[in-house]
């Protein structure tokens, strides 16, 4: 229980320095340019310049009917946080209302590319919690719990339909520039969900297979899969090594394989996420020794 409560702890403050860039990024870059962002706020910044009533009050509004949605779909806990991180967004967008005035950016564009910025490094890190903002966040999380979808990628689809009819109430300038804040946010949270150190699968195809998975243990410190196939043309038998690598390793990688066998077929391919030991759980201390067993044997055959 005392683990699940300091977890809980940490979503929130995590979701409120989340929605904290979010709602600093709309202030200070959207709004002062009327433009719109994607989701339930975008349809709020539309109302805001059409009533005058505050954004956040707004969006707090037309989040009541999403919260059913994130009960029936998302459980307890993800209500709980759905609430939470709708009536914090919405307070703090409230709140830093009044960087509108500094006017900080006098073109557009430039407001469009800051504003997307901190909104996908805000929703990024809501994201990466756990925590989400109400709106589409609970329909995204819903599309990447039972479709695995990355969030930003989904936000994005659905915001381009919202925009696509926005686009016949607001200005099609305003829209167009608002896509490109779209988009930079998307993939800036897809950055900060996934981690900034992109991994890459390597499929490799040897005929010294062994050998091969040694020097990936010996030089990297990676373990691998080796996977039984069979040639299309020749139906010769052949074994597939498959490993994740950091995208610094790569070359490196790629190099090494190239002089044990030069024949050697590689296949580099991104990897969205790698969840497992080596990379999201700590190796144990057989893991480390079975690595210096395959250095000793490697280091004694040169």
């Amino acid at each position: 229980m005392e683990k699940d409560w300091r977890s809980t702890i940490k979503v929130m403050i995590l979701v409120t320095v989340g929605t904290m860039l979010f709602a600093f990024g709309i202030n200070a870059f959207i709004v002062p340019h009327k433009l719109v962002s994607g989701g339930i706020s975008g349809i709020a910044l539309i109302l805001y310049y059409l009533t005058g009533i505050q954004v956040g009050t707004l969006n707090l509004i037309l989040n009541i009917p999403v919260l059913y949605a994130a009960y029936r779909w998302l459980g307890r806990w993800h209500l709980g946080m759905t609430i939470f991180g709708t009536v914090v967004s919405s307070l703090l967008i409230n709140m830093f209302s009044f960087m509108q005035d500094f006017h900080l950016t006098t073109t557009p564009l430039v407001g469009a590319i800051l504003g997307g910025i901190f909104s996908g490094l805000g929703m990024g890190t809501v994201y990466r919690s756990g925590g989400n903002t109400g709106g589409l966040d609970p329909i995204a999380l819903i599309i990447r719990k039972y479709y695995g979808l990355q969030m930003g990628s989904v936000s994005l689809g659905i915001n381009s339909v919202i925009l696509f009819i926005a686009s016949f109430i607001i200005s099609v300038e305003a829209a167009a520039i608002t896509l490109v804040s779209i988009y930079i946010g998307a993939m800036i949270t897809n950055r900060v969900v996934v981690g900034f150190s992109q991994r890459k699968a390597v499929f490799i195809i040897s005929y010294k297979p062994y050998k091969i998975c040694d020097l990936i243990l010996y030089k990297f410190g990676r373990g691998a899969t080796i996977l039984n196939g069979e040639g299309a043309y020749t139906h010769q038998y052949k074994q597939v090594i498959l490993v994740v690598v950091s995208l610094m390793q790569v070359a490196k990688l790629k190099e090494a394989v190239q002089k044990e066998d030069p024949t050697a077929f590689l296949m580099v391919t991104d990897v969205a996420e790698v969840i497992g030991r080596g990379f999201s759980i700590k190796s144990t201390a057989a893991t480390q020794q079975a690595i210096e067993r395959v250095r000793a044997r490697v280091e004694m055959n040169d």
